[in-house]
Protein backbone atom coordinates (compact mmCIF):
# COMPACT_ATOMS: atom_id res chain seq x y z
CA UNK A 1 0.00 0.00 0.00
CA UNK A 2 0.56 3.63 -0.67
CA UNK A 3 0.40 6.32 0.86
CA UNK A 4 -1.69 9.89 -0.12
CA UNK A 5 -1.79 13.14 0.90
CA UNK A 6 -3.90 16.44 0.05
CA UNK A 7 -4.59 19.33 1.59
CA UNK A 8 -7.39 21.87 1.00
CA UNK A 9 -7.54 25.77 1.20
CA UNK A 10 -10.12 28.06 1.82
CA UNK A 11 -12.14 29.89 2.65
CA UNK A 12 -12.58 30.71 -0.95
CA UNK A 13 -16.01 32.11 -1.91
CA UNK A 14 -16.59 33.54 2.04
CA UNK A 15 -13.62 35.81 0.33
CA UNK A 16 -15.11 36.33 -3.20
CA UNK A 17 -17.92 37.70 -1.44
CA UNK A 18 -15.97 41.00 0.06
CA UNK A 19 -15.20 41.94 -3.25
CA UNK A 20 -16.92 45.10 -4.85
CA UNK A 21 -14.27 45.66 -7.66
CA UNK A 22 -12.43 43.87 -10.45
CA UNK A 23 -8.99 44.52 -8.44
CA UNK A 24 -10.45 43.05 -4.83
CA UNK A 25 -11.50 40.30 -6.59
CA UNK A 26 -7.93 39.69 -8.15
CA UNK A 27 -6.69 40.18 -5.29
CA UNK A 28 -8.97 37.61 -3.62
CA UNK A 29 -8.04 35.13 -5.70
CA UNK A 30 -4.41 35.54 -6.44
CA UNK A 31 -4.00 35.43 -2.27
CA UNK A 32 -4.85 32.12 -2.68
CA UNK A 33 -3.14 30.83 -5.45
CA UNK A 34 -0.06 32.61 -3.24
CA UNK A 35 -1.06 30.19 -0.32
CA UNK A 36 -0.89 27.22 -2.99
CA UNK A 37 2.25 28.11 -3.75
CA UNK A 38 4.18 28.22 -0.46
CA UNK A 39 2.24 24.99 0.46
CA UNK A 40 3.74 23.74 -2.62
CA UNK A 41 6.95 25.38 -1.94
CA UNK A 42 7.47 23.43 1.41
CA UNK A 43 7.53 20.05 -0.70
CA UNK A 44 10.68 19.46 -2.67
CA UNK A 45 11.51 16.22 -3.73
CA UNK A 46 7.65 15.04 -3.20
CA UNK A 47 6.17 13.43 -6.02
CA UNK A 48 3.10 15.88 -6.61
CA UNK A 49 0.18 14.32 -8.59
CA UNK A 50 -1.45 17.37 -9.13
CA UNK A 51 -1.33 20.16 -9.64
CA UNK A 52 1.40 20.79 -12.15
CA UNK A 53 4.19 22.85 -10.77
CA UNK A 54 5.15 25.93 -12.15
CA UNK A 55 8.39 26.39 -14.18
CA UNK A 56 9.02 29.92 -14.07
CA UNK A 57 11.58 30.02 -17.21
CA UNK A 58 8.78 28.80 -19.35
CA UNK A 59 6.79 30.64 -21.15
CA UNK A 60 3.18 31.22 -18.68
CA UNK A 61 0.39 34.00 -18.25
CA UNK A 62 2.04 34.68 -14.71
CA UNK A 63 -0.45 37.81 -13.76
CA UNK A 64 -3.21 35.65 -12.75
CA UNK A 65 -3.61 32.50 -9.95
CA UNK A 66 -2.76 29.28 -11.84
CA UNK A 67 -2.90 27.47 -8.80
CA UNK A 68 -6.35 25.11 -7.23
CA UNK A 69 -7.48 25.28 -4.23
CA UNK A 70 -6.60 20.86 -3.73
CA UNK A 71 -2.39 19.60 -3.99
CA UNK A 72 -2.39 15.79 -3.77
CA UNK A 73 0.78 14.00 -3.10
CA UNK A 74 1.90 10.60 -3.26
CA UNK A 75 4.20 9.11 -0.11
CA UNK A 76 4.80 9.89 3.41
CA UNK A 77 4.80 13.58 4.40
CA UNK A 78 4.77 15.63 7.69
CA UNK A 79 1.78 17.75 6.39
CA UNK A 80 1.60 19.95 9.32
CA UNK A 81 4.69 20.79 9.22
CA UNK A 82 4.89 21.84 5.74
CA UNK A 83 1.39 23.37 6.77
CA UNK A 84 3.00 25.74 9.60
CA UNK A 85 6.05 26.51 7.80
CA UNK A 86 3.55 27.52 4.08
CA UNK A 87 1.61 29.77 6.68
CA UNK A 88 4.89 31.42 7.78
CA UNK A 89 5.82 32.22 4.35
CA UNK A 90 2.39 33.04 3.64
CA UNK A 91 2.04 35.32 6.46
CA UNK A 92 5.46 37.37 5.34
CA UNK A 93 3.94 37.95 2.10
CA UNK A 94 0.58 38.70 2.64
CA UNK A 95 0.10 39.97 6.01
CA UNK A 96 -3.15 37.18 6.50
CA UNK A 97 -2.46 33.94 9.18
CA UNK A 98 -4.24 31.11 10.13
CA UNK A 99 -6.75 33.00 12.36
CA UNK A 100 -8.00 33.47 8.35
CA UNK A 101 -7.18 31.18 5.85
CA UNK A 102 -8.56 27.40 6.36
CA UNK A 103 -6.26 24.50 5.65
CA UNK A 104 -6.73 21.47 5.91
CA UNK A 105 -4.91 18.12 5.25
CA UNK A 106 -6.37 14.09 4.82
CA UNK A 107 -4.12 10.87 4.34
CA UNK A 108 -5.82 7.58 2.89
CA UNK A 109 -3.49 3.97 2.42
CA UNK A 110 -4.49 2.45 -1.12
CA UNK A 111 -2.98 -0.34 -2.83
CA UNK A 112 -4.18 0.66 -6.09
CA UNK A 113 -2.58 3.70 -8.58
CA UNK A 114 -5.97 4.58 -9.13
CA UNK A 115 -8.86 5.68 -6.79
CA UNK A 116 -6.69 7.63 -4.05
CA UNK A 117 -7.42 11.02 -5.43
CA UNK A 118 -11.43 10.15 -6.00
CA UNK A 119 -11.17 9.20 -1.75
CA UNK A 120 -9.40 12.22 -1.09
CA UNK A 121 -11.59 14.27 -2.80
CA UNK A 122 -14.70 12.48 -0.82
CA UNK A 123 -12.69 13.12 2.38
CA UNK A 124 -12.13 16.93 1.69
CA UNK A 125 -15.20 17.26 0.58
CA UNK A 126 -16.98 16.19 3.96
CA UNK A 127 -14.04 18.61 5.92
CA UNK A 128 -15.55 21.50 3.69
CA UNK A 129 -19.14 21.34 5.08
CA UNK A 130 -17.36 22.79 8.63
CA UNK A 131 -17.35 26.13 9.02
CA UNK A 132 -14.55 27.72 11.10
CA UNK A 133 -15.67 31.22 12.63
CA UNK A 134 -12.69 34.52 12.25
CA UNK A 135 -12.32 37.39 14.17
CA UNK A 136 -12.89 40.73 13.32
CA UNK A 137 -9.35 41.63 13.35
CA UNK A 138 -8.67 38.79 10.72
CA UNK A 139 -11.33 39.90 8.57
CA UNK A 140 -10.05 43.65 8.75
CA UNK A 141 -6.96 42.23 7.79
CA UNK A 142 -7.81 40.68 4.66
CA UNK A 143 -10.57 43.35 3.93
CA UNK A 144 -7.20 45.86 3.82
CA UNK A 145 -5.38 43.18 1.60
CA UNK A 146 -8.30 43.15 -1.09
CA UNK A 147 -9.09 46.73 -0.76
CA UNK A 148 -5.39 48.17 -0.96
CA UNK A 149 -4.05 50.28 -3.58
CA UNK A 150 -2.00 48.90 -6.90
CA UNK A 151 1.54 49.42 -5.06
CA UNK A 152 0.98 45.90 -3.00
CA UNK A 153 2.73 43.06 -2.22
CA UNK A 154 0.50 40.41 -4.56
CA UNK A 155 1.30 42.42 -7.42
CA UNK A 156 4.92 42.57 -7.62
CA UNK A 157 4.65 38.64 -6.02
CA UNK A 158 2.66 38.44 -9.61
CA UNK A 159 3.92 40.09 -11.71
CA UNK A 160 7.58 41.41 -10.66
CA UNK A 161 6.36 44.57 -10.93
CA UNK A 162 5.84 47.75 -8.46
CA UNK A 163 2.95 48.29 -10.08
CA UNK A 164 0.29 46.14 -11.82
CA UNK A 165 -2.66 47.48 -13.87
CA UNK A 166 -6.41 46.59 -13.00
CA UNK A 167 -8.83 48.01 -15.63
CA UNK A 168 -12.35 49.01 -13.68
CA UNK A 169 -15.57 47.70 -14.73
CA UNK A 170 -16.20 50.39 -16.94
CA UNK A 171 -12.73 50.35 -18.49
CA UNK A 172 -13.93 46.86 -19.31
CA UNK A 173 -17.24 47.21 -21.05
CA UNK A 174 -16.17 49.96 -23.30
CA UNK A 175 -13.00 48.38 -24.05
CA UNK A 176 -14.01 47.81 -27.91
CA UNK A 177 -13.47 51.67 -28.29
CA UNK A 178 -10.20 51.45 -28.04
CA UNK A 179 -9.82 50.06 -31.80
CA UNK A 180 -12.47 52.66 -32.77
CA UNK A 181 -10.14 55.75 -31.83
CA UNK A 182 -6.88 54.38 -29.00
CA UNK A 183 -6.27 58.12 -27.91
CA UNK A 184 -9.26 59.23 -26.79
CA UNK A 185 -10.41 56.04 -25.15
CA UNK A 186 -7.16 55.85 -23.50
CA UNK A 187 -7.81 59.74 -22.44
CA UNK A 188 -10.98 59.18 -20.69
CA UNK A 189 -10.16 56.58 -19.10
CA UNK A 190 -7.38 58.51 -17.45
CA UNK A 191 -10.63 60.15 -16.01
CA UNK A 192 -11.17 57.59 -13.47
CA UNK A 193 -9.49 57.86 -10.74
CA UNK A 194 -5.84 56.07 -11.07
CA UNK A 195 -5.78 54.84 -7.45
CA UNK A 196 -8.97 52.08 -8.16
CA UNK A 197 -10.76 54.37 -6.01
CA UNK A 198 -13.31 55.59 -8.74
CA UNK A 199 -16.69 56.20 -7.30
CA UNK A 200 -20.22 56.52 -9.17
CA UNK A 201 -19.51 59.97 -9.72
CA UNK A 202 -16.37 59.53 -11.71
CA UNK A 203 -18.02 56.57 -13.39
CA UNK A 204 -21.11 58.86 -14.34
CA UNK A 205 -18.71 61.68 -15.93
CA UNK A 206 -16.63 58.73 -17.73
CA UNK A 207 -19.92 57.28 -19.62
CA UNK A 208 -21.13 61.38 -20.57
CA UNK A 209 -17.38 61.78 -21.79
CA UNK A 210 -17.74 58.04 -23.94
CA UNK A 211 -21.37 58.98 -25.24
CA UNK A 212 -20.16 62.78 -26.37
CA UNK A 213 -16.72 61.52 -28.38
CA UNK A 214 -18.11 57.94 -29.32
CA UNK A 215 -21.98 59.27 -30.83
CA UNK A 216 -22.02 57.34 -33.26
CA UNK A 217 -20.47 54.23 -32.16
CA UNK A 218 -22.14 53.50 -28.55
CA UNK A 219 -24.12 50.99 -28.26
CA UNK A 220 -26.07 50.30 -24.78
CA UNK A 221 -23.52 47.32 -23.87
CA UNK A 222 -20.66 49.54 -23.30
CA UNK A 223 -22.27 49.81 -20.11
CA UNK A 224 -22.63 46.23 -19.55
CA UNK A 225 -19.86 43.05 -18.14
CA UNK A 226 -19.65 39.61 -19.11
CA UNK A 227 -18.52 37.62 -15.66
CA UNK A 228 -18.02 34.26 -16.71
CA UNK A 229 -17.19 31.18 -14.48
CA UNK A 230 -15.83 27.66 -17.02
CA UNK A 231 -15.55 24.55 -15.33
CA UNK A 232 -14.50 21.44 -17.25
CA UNK A 233 -16.69 18.38 -18.24
CA UNK A 234 -16.53 15.00 -16.66
CA UNK A 235 -12.69 15.59 -15.28
CA UNK A 236 -13.85 14.44 -11.96
CA UNK A 237 -14.24 10.80 -13.39
CA UNK A 238 -11.48 10.77 -15.34
CA UNK A 239 -9.36 11.95 -12.99
CA UNK A 240 -10.41 9.80 -10.37
CA UNK A 241 -10.43 6.56 -12.87
CA UNK A 242 -6.28 7.32 -13.64
CA UNK A 243 -3.08 6.25 -12.22
CA UNK A 244 -1.58 8.87 -10.44
CA UNK A 245 1.27 9.14 -13.48
CA UNK A 246 -1.27 9.89 -15.73
CA UNK A 247 -3.08 12.29 -13.38
CA UNK A 248 0.59 14.42 -13.61
CA UNK A 249 0.40 14.35 -17.31
CA UNK A 250 -3.21 16.20 -17.76
CA UNK A 251 -1.96 18.28 -14.84
CA UNK A 252 0.56 19.71 -17.23
CA UNK A 253 -1.94 20.23 -19.58
CA UNK A 254 -4.23 21.87 -17.75
CA UNK A 255 -1.70 24.06 -16.81
CA UNK A 256 -1.04 24.90 -20.15
CA UNK A 257 -4.81 25.25 -21.38
CA UNK A 258 -5.48 28.20 -18.20
CA UNK A 259 -2.42 29.95 -19.69
CA UNK A 260 -3.27 30.11 -23.46
CA UNK A 261 -6.99 30.51 -22.11
CA UNK A 262 -5.86 34.10 -20.42
CA UNK A 263 -3.76 34.82 -23.07
CA UNK A 264 -7.04 34.76 -25.32
CA UNK A 265 -8.97 36.71 -22.62
CA UNK A 266 -6.77 39.04 -22.13
CA UNK A 267 -6.13 39.84 -26.25
CA UNK A 268 -10.45 40.47 -26.29
CA UNK A 269 -10.17 43.05 -23.74
CA UNK A 270 -10.91 40.69 -20.81
CA UNK A 271 -9.58 40.75 -17.23
CA UNK A 272 -8.72 36.77 -16.31
CA UNK A 273 -9.34 36.38 -12.50
CA UNK A 274 -8.46 32.87 -12.55
CA UNK A 275 -7.04 29.77 -14.06
CA UNK A 276 -6.64 26.56 -11.62
CA UNK A 277 -6.76 23.07 -13.38
CA UNK A 278 -10.06 23.05 -15.70
CA UNK A 279 -11.71 25.88 -13.51
CA UNK A 280 -11.57 29.46 -15.48
CA UNK A 281 -13.28 32.89 -14.25
CA UNK A 282 -12.64 35.91 -15.86
CA UNK A 283 -14.94 39.21 -16.48
CA UNK A 284 -15.10 40.78 -20.22
CA UNK A 285 -16.76 42.89 -22.49
CA UNK A 286 -19.57 41.57 -24.54
CA UNK A 287 -18.29 42.59 -27.52
CA UNK A 288 -14.99 43.54 -28.53
CA UNK A 289 -12.91 43.78 -31.41
CA UNK A 290 -9.91 41.82 -32.93
CA UNK A 291 -7.31 43.02 -35.80
CA UNK A 292 -7.79 39.55 -37.28
CA UNK A 293 -11.44 38.85 -37.33
CA UNK A 294 -13.01 42.06 -36.79
CA UNK A 295 -15.60 42.40 -34.41
CA UNK A 296 -16.32 39.59 -32.17
CA UNK A 297 -18.61 38.53 -29.30
CA UNK A 298 -18.29 36.91 -25.88
CA UNK A 299 -19.92 33.64 -27.30
CA UNK A 300 -16.57 34.03 -29.84
CA UNK A 301 -14.55 34.10 -27.02
CA UNK A 302 -15.85 30.96 -25.31
CA UNK A 303 -15.83 29.25 -28.83
CA UNK A 304 -11.85 30.29 -29.13
CA UNK A 305 -11.29 28.68 -25.18
CA UNK A 306 -13.13 25.90 -26.45
CA UNK A 307 -10.65 25.15 -29.47
CA UNK A 308 -7.83 25.32 -26.66
CA UNK A 309 -9.51 22.98 -24.41
CA UNK A 310 -9.38 20.27 -27.50
CA UNK A 311 -6.04 19.67 -26.28
CA UNK A 312 -6.96 18.56 -23.24
CA UNK A 313 -9.28 16.10 -24.35
CA UNK A 314 -6.78 15.43 -26.75
CA UNK A 315 -4.13 14.42 -23.80
CA UNK A 316 -7.07 12.40 -22.31
CA UNK A 317 -7.27 10.45 -25.18
CA UNK A 318 -3.17 9.69 -25.37
CA UNK A 319 -3.64 8.96 -21.61
CA UNK A 320 -6.08 5.66 -22.34
CA UNK A 321 -9.46 7.72 -22.80
CA UNK A 322 -10.75 6.20 -19.06
CA UNK A 323 -14.49 4.95 -18.88
CA UNK A 324 -14.35 6.15 -22.62
CA UNK A 325 -14.97 9.50 -21.46
CA UNK A 326 -14.51 12.75 -23.58
CA UNK A 327 -14.01 16.03 -21.63
CA UNK A 328 -15.24 19.40 -23.02
CA UNK A 329 -16.02 22.54 -21.00
CA UNK A 330 -19.06 24.32 -19.64
CA UNK A 331 -19.99 27.86 -18.82
CA UNK A 332 -21.90 30.22 -16.86
CA UNK A 333 -22.16 33.58 -18.61
CA UNK A 334 -23.93 36.23 -16.66
CA UNK A 335 -24.39 39.80 -18.24
CA UNK A 336 -25.14 42.59 -16.20
CA UNK A 337 -25.00 46.55 -15.79
CA UNK A 338 -21.56 47.95 -14.46
CA UNK A 339 -23.18 49.10 -11.64
CA UNK A 340 -24.74 45.54 -10.28
CA UNK A 341 -22.74 44.11 -7.39
CA UNK A 342 -19.97 42.54 -8.77
CA UNK A 343 -20.44 39.53 -6.53
CA UNK A 344 -24.24 38.91 -7.35
CA UNK A 345 -23.07 38.97 -11.02
CA UNK A 346 -20.04 35.97 -10.08
CA UNK A 347 -22.63 34.48 -7.69
CA UNK A 348 -25.12 34.34 -10.63
CA UNK A 349 -22.21 32.73 -13.03
CA UNK A 350 -21.47 29.78 -10.88
CA UNK A 351 -25.35 29.23 -10.17
CA UNK A 352 -25.62 29.13 -14.36
CA UNK A 353 -22.92 27.01 -14.03
CA UNK A 354 -23.18 24.49 -11.53
CA UNK A 355 -27.13 24.66 -11.69
CA UNK A 356 -27.92 25.05 -15.45
CA UNK A 357 -25.56 24.11 -17.89
CA UNK A 358 -23.85 20.75 -16.10
CA UNK A 359 -27.22 19.83 -16.16
CA UNK A 360 -28.11 20.24 -19.95
CA UNK A 361 -27.80 17.10 -21.87
CA UNK A 362 -24.08 15.78 -23.33
CA UNK A 363 -22.86 18.85 -20.91
CA UNK A 364 -20.62 21.16 -23.12
CA UNK A 365 -23.26 23.62 -22.80
CA UNK A 366 -23.77 27.73 -22.23
CA UNK A 367 -26.19 28.95 -19.61
CA UNK A 368 -26.25 32.41 -19.56
CA UNK A 369 -28.38 35.23 -18.06
CA UNK A 370 -29.07 39.01 -19.47
CA UNK A 371 -29.44 40.90 -16.91
CA UNK A 372 -30.76 44.19 -18.25
CA UNK A 373 -30.88 47.69 -16.14
CA UNK A 374 -34.37 48.17 -17.02
CA UNK A 375 -35.29 45.18 -14.71
CA UNK A 376 -36.14 42.87 -17.91
CA UNK A 377 -34.14 39.83 -17.99
CA UNK A 378 -33.44 36.87 -20.44
CA UNK A 379 -31.51 33.00 -19.66
CA UNK A 380 -31.15 30.30 -22.01
CA UNK A 381 -28.97 27.04 -21.61
CA UNK A 382 -27.81 24.91 -24.26
CA UNK A 383 -25.64 22.49 -25.56
CA UNK A 384 -22.85 23.87 -27.98
CA UNK A 385 -23.31 21.00 -30.10
CA UNK A 386 -26.76 21.13 -30.60
CA UNK A 387 -28.55 22.85 -34.31
CA UNK A 388 -30.52 24.93 -31.48
CA UNK A 389 -27.07 26.41 -30.83
CA UNK A 390 -26.37 26.67 -34.28
CA UNK A 391 -28.95 28.79 -35.49
CA UNK A 392 -28.84 30.93 -32.03
CA UNK A 393 -24.93 32.07 -33.15
CA UNK A 394 -26.31 32.63 -36.76
CA UNK A 395 -29.05 34.87 -34.84
CA UNK A 396 -26.54 36.78 -33.33
CA UNK A 397 -24.69 37.62 -36.77
CA UNK A 398 -27.60 38.75 -38.61
CA UNK A 399 -28.65 42.90 -37.26
CA UNK A 400 -32.62 43.89 -37.57
CA UNK A 401 -33.80 46.64 -36.25
CA UNK A 402 -35.82 46.74 -32.80
CA UNK A 403 -39.73 46.59 -34.45
CA UNK A 404 -39.01 43.26 -36.37
CA UNK A 405 -38.07 41.46 -33.12
CA UNK A 406 -40.96 42.82 -31.41
CA UNK A 407 -43.58 41.80 -34.42
CA UNK A 408 -41.61 38.36 -34.44
CA UNK A 409 -42.28 37.84 -30.74
CA UNK A 410 -45.88 38.99 -31.33
CA UNK A 411 -47.28 36.99 -33.41
CA UNK A 412 -45.63 33.68 -32.29
CA UNK A 413 -47.16 34.68 -29.08
CA UNK A 414 -50.49 35.64 -30.31
CA UNK A 415 -50.40 31.98 -32.56
CA UNK A 416 -49.30 29.88 -29.47
CA UNK A 417 -52.74 27.68 -30.30
CA UNK A 418 -51.51 27.29 -33.80
CA UNK A 419 -48.17 26.44 -33.02
CA UNK A 420 -49.18 23.79 -30.60
CA UNK A 421 -51.06 21.91 -33.93
CA UNK A 422 -47.79 22.37 -35.91
CA UNK A 423 -45.50 21.34 -33.56
CA UNK A 424 -47.35 17.88 -32.82
CA UNK A 425 -47.50 17.35 -36.46
CA UNK A 426 -44.03 16.57 -36.34
CA UNK A 427 -43.62 17.97 -40.37
CA UNK A 428 -41.02 20.46 -40.64
CA UNK A 429 -43.29 21.70 -43.81
CA UNK A 430 -46.05 22.90 -41.31
CA UNK A 431 -43.50 25.24 -39.74
CA UNK A 432 -42.72 26.76 -43.39
CA UNK A 433 -46.76 26.90 -44.24
CA UNK A 434 -46.59 29.12 -40.91
CA UNK A 435 -44.38 31.28 -41.76
CA UNK A 436 -45.18 31.76 -45.35
CA UNK A 437 -48.73 32.47 -44.55
CA UNK A 438 -48.77 33.91 -40.92
CA UNK A 439 -45.20 35.49 -40.53
CA UNK A 440 -45.62 36.49 -44.50
CA UNK A 441 -42.18 35.05 -45.21
CA UNK A 442 -42.57 35.13 -49.02
CA UNK A 443 -40.06 34.11 -50.45
CA UNK A 444 -38.86 31.57 -47.82
CA UNK A 445 -35.34 32.23 -47.40
CA UNK A 446 -33.36 29.99 -44.68
CA UNK A 447 -30.49 33.12 -44.36
CA UNK A 448 -32.76 35.79 -44.16
CA UNK A 449 -33.82 36.88 -40.12
CA UNK A 450 -37.26 35.49 -40.25
CA UNK A 451 -35.59 32.06 -42.03
CA UNK A 452 -33.53 32.08 -39.20
CA UNK A 453 -35.96 32.21 -36.28
CA UNK A 454 -37.93 29.48 -38.62
CA UNK A 455 -34.93 27.22 -38.75
CA UNK A 456 -34.67 28.37 -34.77
CA UNK A 457 -38.02 27.32 -33.35
CA UNK A 458 -38.17 24.00 -35.51
CA UNK A 459 -34.88 23.36 -33.70
CA UNK A 460 -36.36 23.73 -30.35
CA UNK A 461 -39.26 21.55 -30.97
CA UNK A 462 -37.39 19.11 -32.12
CA UNK A 463 -34.61 18.69 -29.16
CA UNK A 464 -37.81 19.19 -26.50
CA UNK A 465 -39.81 16.19 -28.06
CA UNK A 466 -40.51 14.16 -25.01
CA UNK A 467 -38.72 10.75 -24.35
CA UNK A 468 -41.17 8.04 -23.08
CA UNK A 469 -42.54 8.55 -19.70
CA UNK A 470 -41.42 12.41 -19.66
CA UNK A 471 -44.02 15.64 -19.51
CA UNK A 472 -43.87 17.35 -22.85
CA UNK A 473 -42.02 20.83 -22.11
CA UNK A 474 -45.22 23.67 -23.07
CA UNK A 475 -45.45 25.47 -26.73
CA UNK A 476 -45.35 28.69 -24.25
CA UNK A 477 -42.50 27.91 -22.51
CA UNK A 478 -40.58 27.15 -25.62
CA UNK A 479 -41.95 30.60 -27.25
CA UNK A 480 -40.68 32.05 -24.00
CA UNK A 481 -36.93 30.09 -24.91
CA UNK A 482 -37.24 31.74 -28.20
CA UNK A 483 -37.68 35.00 -26.87
CA UNK A 484 -35.08 35.14 -24.77
CA UNK A 485 -32.62 34.28 -27.32
CA UNK A 486 -33.96 36.78 -29.83
CA UNK A 487 -33.55 39.56 -27.18
CA UNK A 488 -29.81 38.27 -26.22
CA UNK A 489 -28.90 38.68 -29.99
CA UNK A 490 -30.68 42.00 -30.59
CA UNK A 491 -28.61 43.02 -27.52
CA UNK A 492 -25.68 41.77 -28.92
CA UNK A 493 -25.93 43.06 -32.04
CA UNK A 494 -26.18 46.94 -30.78
CA UNK A 495 -28.93 48.56 -28.70
CA UNK A 496 -29.28 52.35 -28.31
CA UNK A 497 -30.07 53.79 -24.65
CA UNK A 498 -33.60 53.85 -25.81
CA UNK A 499 -33.65 50.21 -25.90
CA UNK A 500 -32.49 49.69 -22.16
Amino acid sequence: MKKYTAINIGPILDTFAMAKKPRELWNASYMFSCLMECIIDELPGCNIISPAVLDWSKPVYYEVGLYPDRVFIEGDIKADEVINKALENFKKITGIGIDYVNVMSVSVDYDKPSGAIRELNRLLDCLELYKRSVTDNSLKNVASLLHGKNKMKLYAHAASKSKFSIPSLAEIATYRLKSVDAGNWLRICGMLNQDDAETEADEDVFYQEIKKQFKTEYKSYYKYICVVQADGDNMGKIVSALDTTKVKSLSESLLNYGSQACEAIKKYGGFPIYAGGDDLLFIAPVVSSSDLQGTRTIFDLLSAIDGLYQSVDTEVGHLGRPLGLHTSISYGLSISYYKYPLYEALKSARELLFDKAKHVEGKNAIAWCLRKHSGSGFVGSLCKNSEVYASFSELMKTSVDESTVSAIAHKLRENQNLLDIVRNSNEKDRIKAFYNKVMEESPLNDNSYKGITRNLLWELFDQERPKPKEKAKKTEDILETLYGMLRTAKFINGEGDSDE
